[in-house]
């Protein structure tokens, strides 16, 4: 039977670690959610034995939701348990192209040697067997499949390729996967497929998905060159002219990239949701410049970059605190700023705070990729970082124009110009140490109470390894032995995981969709902002608190924000149309 738990203020885990047959128990209930997929949820990711629902808040008040969620999940389960009588969904097969020549086999020969099996052996073994996809995770489109013949069972290699080509075909204790793009990885090669597992121009984008089923159809390097030729990936290039509306980056600072709202509902696809780290700074200044909340906008990380306009512009950039400067001069931010055409804005350093969103009235002209525009960097989703020389063509700069107030405060010839006023930054860090408020994490109680005692009471450094993925702390909390790691489950933005290292990482923006370490925190939705805006350097306190307390806090972070917007936009567009 499955047992249904909170994690954090913002998903029930589906326990069936007590189910003699999990995974084909988390295949079918999660085909039965996607079939008939709840009001109150957002994200359906299977594990290995385990199923997380991520809720969607907005609909009523959280103590409402989390109930609905549990009784409507007791319902389907009963469901599940009269459908195990009865039918079942089909299971989908894919046929899949494989080809075993060794100069695409790169570990055939060792892989022979270590199973003591000649190579035409090894290769009957592993197109023989039917595979079956237990779960999703690493990258987009990254199946782990069941299934292989235990005659082939071998470890990962001692120390991982650097680059693992396209379409290799590898084998690691009893799986085997394919990767779907060329990245580090230390599984051992044992052929190479031309099918395209995650496509960003198909709906839906990926292949497989947990409870599929594969088989293999051999091919010769002959055909799989053919293959891989016509399955080309069309690039998605967009010619820029010149002499159109657009923003010349003169130096790109530290690390800077296109950011909007997450994409949602591709979790099971392995496809992390992304979106800007500090969504609240990407809302208020898309606001000020009478732009929809969501608009596509810069994410500058540390430090800003320099950009050259051409076309007189509105923009406003709000998160960590920094300056604009227009040659030599120095102008305050979290307001709406017109720039004249040929003006090259710069930044001061950004300090207190390590992320600023710059957003440009009438957004930018960028393609919509898997419903979203912003760049998600470590799943190779939408633009690049910004690099030097790259040119941003601008959507409508006129738009602002609409908006009496902006029209208003737009001064020809006494450009810049911007009101006095100004709005507060979500979260800029001011104390020595930041305090963040968790829940406790399903994994604590593998802590004795001391332990717990102390983990709670550490401050953390931020590490300087923290980047859009998460972030990484340092600090005197040890353990005298290592955690057992746990069967994948699915993570989310906050989650707290303890890696043997016993440095914690707390999931940011771009986190993996799954992860095998034990979670000890789930860092509250109030307090998002301020895992965005901590520098390495900086010194945090993981805090614990109630979900009753929780429910408190997000409820008043939230009416701020929205407050604060609605008097923005009250201001900026008269209707209340941003």
């Amino acid at each position: 039977m499955m047992h249904c738990t909170l994690i954090g203020d913002h998903s029930v885990l589906i326990d069936f670690s007590k189910s003699n047959q999990a995974l084909k128990d988390i295949h079918e209930l999660s085909k039965l959610l996607f079939a008939n997929k709840p009001s109150w949820a957002t994200e359906i990711v299977p594990g290995l034995d385990s199923l997380v629902v991520q809720l969607k808040y907005e609909l009523n008040d959280p103590k409402q939701i989390r109930q609905t969620a549990f009784t409507d999940l007791e319902k389907i389960g009963k469901q599940l348990e009269k459908q195990k009588k009865g039918k079942t969904y089909p299971t989908k097969i894919h046929r899949i192209h494989v080809c075993y020549h060794p100069d695409v086999a790169l570990d055939l020969m060792a892989i022979a040697q270590a199973c003591k099996l000649p190579p035409e052996q090894v290769v009957n073994l592993h197109k023989s067997s039917t595979y079956t996809v237990d779960i999703l995770g690493f990258m987009p489109g990254f199946a782990y499949f069941s299934g292989l013949n235990p005659k082939l069972q071998l470890p990962r290699l001692a120390s991982p390729r650097p680059a693992v080509p396209k379409g290799s075909v590898a084998i690691a204790e009893l799986q085997t996967a394919i990767y779907p793009r060329t990245t580090p990885g230390g599984w051992n090669i044992i052929g190479r497929s031309p099918n395209i597992l995650f496509d960003i121009e198909q709906n839906p984008p990926g292949l497989f998905m947990a409870g599929d089923q594969m088989q293999i159809e051999e091919i010769s390097l002959d055909a799989l060159q053919k293959f891989e030729q016509k399955n080309q990936p069309k690039e998605i290039i967009r010619t820029l002219d010149k002499n159109k509306a657009s923003i010349e980056v003169i130096q790109p600072g530290t690390f800077s990239t296109i950011q909007d709202d997450p994409r949602s509902c591709l979790s099971h696809w392995a496809v992390g949701p992304g979106g800007a780290c500090d969504l609240s700074s990407l809302h208020l200044a898309n606001a000020l410049v009478g732009n929809p909340l969501d608009t596509a906008a810069i994410e500058m990380t540390s430090s800003g970059p320099s950009l050259l306009f051409h076309e007189t512009v509105c923009v406003a950039w709000v998160g960590a605190e920094c300056d604009g400067i227009i040659d030599g001069q120095r102008i305050p931010g979290n307001r709406p700023i017109w720039l004249k055409k040929g003006t090259t804005l710069k930044f001061s350093s950004l300090n207190p705070g390590f992320r600023t969103v710059l957003a440009i009235g009438g957004g930018l002209n960028l393609p919509n990729i898997l419903g979203r525009a912003g760049s998600h960097i470590s799943a190779n989703i939408g633009p690049k970082r910004l690099e030097k020389g790259d040119l941003l063509q601008l959507k409508d700069p006129k738009a602002p124009l609409r908006s009496p107030f902006l029209k208003n405060l737009l001064r020809e010839d006494a450009l810049p110009c911007f009101p006095k006023w100004y709005v507060r930054s979500p979260f800029v860090p001011i104390n020595a140490i930041t305090p963040v408020h968790c829940l406790a994490g399903p994994h604590l109680t593998f802590l004795t109470a001391k332990e717990r005692e102390l983990f709670w009471s550490t401050i953390w450094k931020v590490s300087k390894q923290s980047n859009r993925m998460g972030v990484r702390l340092e600090g005197d909390f040890k353990l005298k032995k290592d955690l057992p790691n746990i069967p994948s489950q699915a993570i989310t933005f906050g989650t707290v995981q303890f890696p043997p290292s016993q440095e914690p990482i707390i999931m940011l923006a771009e986190h993996q969709t799954t992860g095998g370490y034990p979670r000890l925190a789930e860092v509250i939705r109030a307090d998002l902002t301020k895992l965005a805006q901590v520098k390495p350097g900086n010194a945090i306190q993981l805090m614990p608190i109630t979900l009753e307390e929780t429910d408190h806090l997000n409820a008043e972070v939230l009416k701020l924000l929205e407050s604060t917007i609605n008097s923005i936009q009250t201001m900026i567009q008269p209707n209340g149309n941003a």
